[in-house]
């Protein structure tokens, strides 16, 4: 019976320290700015970034939740909350850009969305959500939210054709990574064509203090 008794005691000697170890820190908050260098060659936060390609100009700018729904609401109505944020490793919920590209040649342009991709330092890629993958979302929704062909003129899901002198601005939606634990994102916009001529656009993002 003494050593059953001596026995417990030590093992809650051991647990002891973990039990009054203090919680885990809470994580800091942030939001997600483009990145882009100043005149001294630095890396400073910018909420817009553009890029300009064999006469073909991209601006691209992160959304973050409240704006997306915004966005979502103005276009569609209803209450927007098709691409929510993060609630969590189970529910990582999305990360929206909106991309505008606009057509400065004498080529058609056409772009594929369902092969841009967003990588972050940790080794995480995505690729944005394409038109198999808005129609898997859209069967999730809720009664009255957005359908197929709505989410279709605000968002790019499929290859897009701009003529000469013409220009298309939408949403670009990735799911996020499941954990939290980057903190540099790159956006890469590939198969964009100039005619006959691909070009590959690279934009960095990161998180930063609110």
């Amino acid at each position: 019976m003494r050593s059953r008794s001596l026995s417990r005691l030590l093992a809650l000697g051991a647990l002891l320290p973990w039990l009054a170890a203090p919680p885990l820190p809470a994580a800091r908050p942030y939001r997600i700015a483009g990145l882009e260098r100043d005149d001294k060659g630095k890396w400073v936060p910018a909420e817009v970034l553009r890029q300009s390609r064999d006469g073909v100009t991209a601006e691209i700018k992160f959304l973050d939740p409240d704006a997306r729904r915004a966005v979502v609401r103005a276009a569609l109505g209803g209450e927007g909350n098709v691409f929510p944020g993060r609630a969590g490793e189970k529910a990582p919920g999305f990360l929206v850009f909106v991309l505008q590209l606009a057509n400065g040649s004498r080529h058609d342009v056409t772009f594929n969305p369902g092969q841009a991709r967003l990588t972050t330092e940790k080794g995480d890629m995505k690729f944005a959500l394409d038109y198999s993958a808005v129609h898997e979302l859209t069967r999730g929704l809720g009664e009255g939210s957005p359908g197929m062909d709505d989410l279709s003129a605000i968002l790019f899901d499929r290859v897009v054709t701009i003529r000469p002198e013409g220009s298309v601005r939408k949403l670009l939606a990735f799911p996020a990574p499941r954990e939290d634990r980057y903190k540099e994102i790159q956006v890469r916009i590939v198969e964009l064509n100039v005619g006959s001529d691909g070009i590959d656009l690279i934009f960095p993002f990161r998180k930063v203090s609110p």
